[in-house]
């Protein structure tokens, strides 16, 4: 039975890339946007699935180190989209604001450490919620 579910769990995430792909291949392209969109909508997810999995396990697992390392390939990806480079004062903000989720990662990965990761969940959703109440004239440019 553990089986059938694993199956069903990788299933079920081609589908959600398959629909990333088919929405960028149909629209031609996502948006910057939209793309900054969906990598904090998924960064927001991982980290609370990361919070249920501690909280279910009561201690970091390889499942949970796994998840953390994902939440830092999201992160530092989202880093990689700041332009840091013409003093932009909100992209080093960001930056930083990134850069602790990417160290709340690697306390769980390498330390066993869970004591950042509510923090970090926080800093994620606040960002996910400003990104989404950006106006609506500026999400093309």
């Amino acid at each position: 039975m553990d089986n059938y579910n694993d199956i069903a769990a990788k299933e079920n995430r081609l589908k959600e890339k398959q629909i990333l792909l088919d929405d960028t291949i149909k629209d031609g392209k996502l948006s910057k946007y939209e793309i900054v969109k969906r990598m904090l909508d998924g960064l927001v997810k991982e980290i609370e699935e990361l919070k249920q999995i501690l909280f279910t396990d009561l201690a970091v697992t390889n499942n949970s180190k796994e998840k953390a390392e994902k939440i830092s390939k999201i992160a530092f990806t989202l880093q990689n989209c700041l332009d840091i480079d013409n003093d932009n004062k909100i992209a080093e903000d960001l930056n930083w604001l990134y850069r602790f989720i990417r160290y709340m990662s690697k306390r769980v990965q390498d330390n066993e450490d869970m004591n950042y990761v509510q923090p970090a969940f926080k800093v994620a959703s606040e960002l996910k919620e400003a990104w989404d109440g950006i106006p609506q004239e500026y999400r093309n440019n």
